[in-house]
């Protein structure tokens, strides 16, 4: 026992922890004691304290009791594994029904002591969780530094202290045509011009210079232009990593990819452009290089108007399908409504799926074909819009006649309405003054809204017409359509969990 006292004096000082009890005296106990050994031990009383802590200084161990109020250990421990799976939960309590211990499993609880545990027990149990962590972080560690090894070796690297180049591989130096570092820096006015200037590309601004920028986000990535030994100007994808246990320290990684010809996708006369916007081979290769650099993507769904964004990596990328893991919550998203939007930091704009061709739960994922940018998205909103009731009212006024045709809300927001109507007026267009009278259902008595509007845009659809229209409320009015849209959004958000809880 006393080699291992020793050890884990020797080893905890490295480690955090974070130990959550209601019983105040037995809290306070108990932290004198882990305060002999970590050098940093953050307390809270309930389950819902105990997860904001987490939240703030992620610790490295979590002990926990778990009937306490605000939030059970259990329910915390299974949130803060959602947060960071590699987490080590320790579970002290004086139940042992096997409920508890069945949730526990299932929760991933490292191990569960019964209370008031012993303190050779639970120094036993300190100690072996350290055990675990360290042989992970070295697992890790070797991992991270294979794989890196095998991502950069056709990459241009730059290896960064305290903001300067000291380290270049081969691949640089054939690039810029010189011997070493040394040379290339003699060459070059400035390591800050490195970059070129394009839109939506990473260069040197007034308020910071381009691996400033790199640095303070390792792992994103990044659109380049940098100029080889011959002038030509090529287009690559950087990405910055930490060296880890070197403050410091940081790897830039470049990879050419201008033979992709995308340079053109980001050139801002090009936002509007359709046979860009269509162009699926370019969607594709830049799905391409998502997926090789294992990079994040967001996938975005409107439901009823409740927008629903979840991450999701690409697991297969090729000419006949794209493969995407995402969460239980959006595949059910995509399987109701049509619409499926991809964003990431390396795509000009956000990607709209055509066709989705499978949604697999068991799998967690999502294959899909045809795709194309957007020059405009959803996603991209400033204020909210919700699909209301069904049997919210509107009728619409041209020149102080009444339209006859059959009129209905798709959805609205505190400054616009779309309204699908089956005919136009003649002289109905886009700018055109409209009046509106909406009647929206509540609790209490409906809103009504009555007020000027424009036509914002039409879209025509095969057998209806689809208006945007704007207006700007004031006072009361406003007041009131803010109250009902929080009020729609918190239906809507319960309506869509009902769903979640069906899968």
């Amino acid at each position: 026992m006393s080699d291992i006292l020793k050890e884990l004096k020797k080893f905890a000082v490295d480690y955090t922890l974070l130990y959550i009890e209601d019983n105040a005296g037995l809290r306070i106990n108990v932290e004198k004691l882990l305060s002999k050994f970590f050098s940093n031990v953050f307390t809270a009383e309930n389950g819902r304290e105990g997860l904001d802590m987490f939240k703030k200084h992620q610790p490295d161990i979590i002990i926990t009791d778990i009937n306490m109020p605000e939030m059970n250990g259990l329910d915390m421990a299974e949130k803060i594994k959602s947060i960071i799976p590699s987490s080590k939960i320790i579970i002290m309590s004086a139940h042992e029904e096997k409920e508890y211990l069945h949730q526990a499993i299932d929760a991933g609880i490292f191990r569960y002591l019964n209370k008031p545990a012993k303190t050779n027990i639970l120094v036993k149990a300190l100690y072996d969780t350290i055990l675990v962590i360290q042989k992970e972080e070295d697992n890790l560690l070797l991992q991270v530094q294979l794989q890196d090894i095998f991502n950069y070796q056709n990459n241009i690297i730059i290896m960064l202290k305290d903001k300067k180049p000291t380290l270049v591989n081969h691949r640089f130096l054939d690039f810029f045509d010189v011997d070493n570092i040394d040379n290339f820096l003699e060459k070059k006015d400035a390591f800050d011009s490195l970059l070129l200037e394009h839109d939506e590309f990473l260069y040197t601004t007034q308020a910071n210079t381009w691996y400033k920028q790199a640095c303070k986000t390792p792992g994103k990535l990044y659109h380049t232009k940098i100029k080889n030994s011959a002038g030509e100007a090529r287009h690559l994808i950087l990405k910055a990593r930490k060296i880890p246990n070197k403050d410091n320290y940081f790897v830039l990684s470049f990879d050419d990819i201008t033979e992709l010809n995308l340079m053109k996708l980001f050139d801002k006369s090009s936002a509007n452009d359709d046979k860009i916007n269509e162009d699926t081979e370019s969607v594709l290769k830049l799905m391409k290089v998502v997926h090789d650099n294992s990079a994040e993507i967001k996938v975005h769904n409107f439901y009823r108007g409740l927008t629903i964004t979840n991450p999701a990596v690409l697991t297969k990328v090729s000419d006949k399908e794209t493969v995407l893991k995402t969460s239980n919550s959006q595949l059910k998203v995509v399987q109701l409504v049509k619409n499926t939007v991809l964003s990431s930091e390396i795509f000009p704009t956000p990607v709209l799926i055509k066709s989705i061709k499978k949604v697999d739960f068991e799998k967690q994922t999502i294959s899909f074909s045809k795709m194309q940018f957007l020059s405009r998205s959803a996603t991209d909103r400033k204020y909210i819009r919700l699909e209301p009731e069904k049997d919210t009212r509107i009728s619409l006024f041209y020149q102080e006649r009444k339209f006859t045709a059959e009129c209905s809300i798709l959805d609205i927001s505190l400054v616009s309405i779309k309204v699908q109507v089956s005919a136009l007026p003649p002289g109905v267009e886009t700018s055109v003054p409209l009046n509106v009278s909406i009647i929206l259902p509540t609790n209490a008595q409906p809103l009504i809204i009555n007020t000027n509007t424009r036509v914002f845009r039409i879209d025509e659809n095969p057998k209806s017409f689809d208006l945007i229209l704007m207006y700007e409320l004031h006072d009361k009015t406003l007041y009131m359509l803010k109250e009902y849209m929080a009020n729609r959004q918190m239906i809507l958000i319960r309506e869509f969990r009902s769903l979640e809880l069906k899968l």
